[in-house]
């Protein structure tokens, strides 16, 4: 079956003989839409609707919750990050890279920022 393919393919006068190969070259994409959790928490925060805004961030995994605090405005991480438990900040901003922990630790307000810290030491030295 495979040689009758290929002799009917190069029956064909495409100017190309037919390999196995595409002729198409590969597609390559991206998908640029915006993350749907960092989105809903994000139009949340801008509704004022902040125990909403904790309550979908609670629901996602820690390297979701990683996700979504590398994503969001210093103020916006600030607002958020106010009144949920130091513990679970600590571990998710465990999952993000040394930069961005910085800058999310450097957002969050002064107390949250040294329980945060304090924990993200202890977890360093286990």
């Amino acid at each position: 079956m495979t040689e009758l393919a290929m002799d009917t393919v190069q029956d064909f006068h495409t100017g190309a003989e037919f390999r196995g190969e595409s002729a198409v070259p590969g597609v390559h994409w991206a998908d640029m839409r915006p993350d749907p959790a960092v989105a809903g928490i994000q139009g949340a925060l801008e509704a004022g609707q902040l125990a909403a805004a904790r309550m979908r961030f609670l629901n996602l995994t820690e390297r979701a919750q990683a996700d979504v605090l590398g994503a969001l405005d210093p103020h916006s991480v600030a607002r958020l990050a106010d009144r949920l438990p130091s513990h679970g900040l600590a571990r998710a901003c465990e999952q993000l890279p040394a930069g961005v922990r910085r800058e999310v630790l450097d957002a969050l307000p002064a107390g949250k920022r040294h329980g945060v810290g304090v924990i993200l030491d202890h977890r360093a030295r286990l």
